[in-house]
């Protein structure tokens, strides 16, 4: 029997619900109960002083032994297989959303996380590594893959592969967009990898945020500290349904002047922001980046005008929780 894009979608979404039940994940698995009577979702915080020193891509094997500890925390699982194991299987098609506008993503951390959904048993063709450009990803030392074997590489841009964005605008919420056709087409499991930073209008530019980038038109969203229309963005039925883990690359932040590179705000915090739950990740990762800028002695971003509303929104919405109280935050 073909199987339809229709009954993939299908697939995708319960499998989506599943993982959501069993870790307090978004809002697709629990739409049904109020929010006060959700599990709360947990998210891992994992540190190891030695990342904060040198130069990340020197941490390859630290940086992979902290991600599977951040997974079996957030699992519970006994060994770091089955934790990816829960989230992954090896009929997935995943497409890894890096962030490679200004302070980028680094690539060790997306090593590690391939080495993870590997030891899952999920195929290398099974896994896509993307963003907006092709020269943004070789810019932040991405090694692109266009070939049919192997992790593939490539922006929306790409000749003949990512073949830029569906010609139809999709409209959900305020502003209709055309979306990548690797998010929209090429790929039924999403993994997040923001950079913990800040962000001139919206406050942070954490995982919500880094999906502007699945967008034709991303410079329409951004009024009102890009509320509500990151929001519009993450729930459309290209992202949230597919969505299945946020890795905040920590190992480097930048807690002022983002999102572009300002090396004088960098913040060597050593480490990964880990959990199922997108909007519970934002929620932990914002309020880190919160401390940060309240020990240098800055202003809060309500204060400078440009709150994290967003992620209150998204909440509101039931695409997570945002209320720090009702999460359980874990460290290692």
């Amino acid at each position: 029997m073909p199987f339809s894009s229709n009954r993939r979608e299908f697939l995708v979404q319960v499998g989506a619900a599943a993982v959501g039940a069993a870790l307090g994940g978004p809002a697709l698995a629990q739409t049904s109960k109020p929010m006060a009577e959700r599990p709360r979702p947990r998210v891992v915080v994992g540190r190891d002083e030695a990342l904060a020193k040198g130069e990340p891509a020197e941490h390859a094997e630290p940086i992979r032994k902290l991600l599977d500890a951040a997974m079996q925390r957030l699992t519970g699982a006994s060994d770091a297989a089955a934790a990816w194991r829960t989230f992954f299987q090896p009929a997935n098609r995943i497409g890894i959303k890096v962030n490679t506008l200004g302070y980028s993503t680094h690539p060790v951390v997306v090593d590690a996380i391939v080495a993870g959904l590997r030891a899952a048993g999920v195929p290398a063709e099974n896994i896509l590594i993307w963003d907006r450009f092709d020269s943004e990803l070789v810019r932040a030392k991405f090694r692109l893959n266009k070939s049919t074997t192997g992790v593939r590489c490539f922006g929306t841009d790409a000749d003949r592969v990512g073949r830029g964005y569906q010609e139809q605008v999709e409209t959900n919420g305020r502003i209709g967009s055309c979306f990548s056709r690797i998010v929209a087409e090429q790929v039924d499991t999403l993994i997040c990898v923001p950079v913990l930073k800040d962000h001139n209008l919206a406050g942070v530019s954490l995982g919500m945020k880094n999906f502007y980038g699945a967008i034709h038109n991303p410079n329409k969203y951004h009024d009102h500290n890009c509320d509500p229309y990151v929001a519009d963005v993450v729930s459309h039925r290209f992202i949230a349904p597919k969505w299945r883990l946020t890795v905040v690359d920590a190992v480097r932040g930048q807690y002022q002047a983002g999102p572009g590179r300002s090396p004088e705000y960098f913040w060597p915090f050593g480490g990964l922001v880990v959990g199922a739950d997108f909007v519970a990740v934002d929620a932990v990762a914002a309020d880190l980046l919160e401390a940060k800028r309240r020990d240098a002695g800055l202003p809060t971003l309500a204060d400078e005008n440009r709150p994290c509303r967003h992620i209150a929104t998204a909440g509101a919405r039931g695409l997570g929780e945002a209320d720090l109280k009702r999460i359980e935050r874990v460290e290692v």
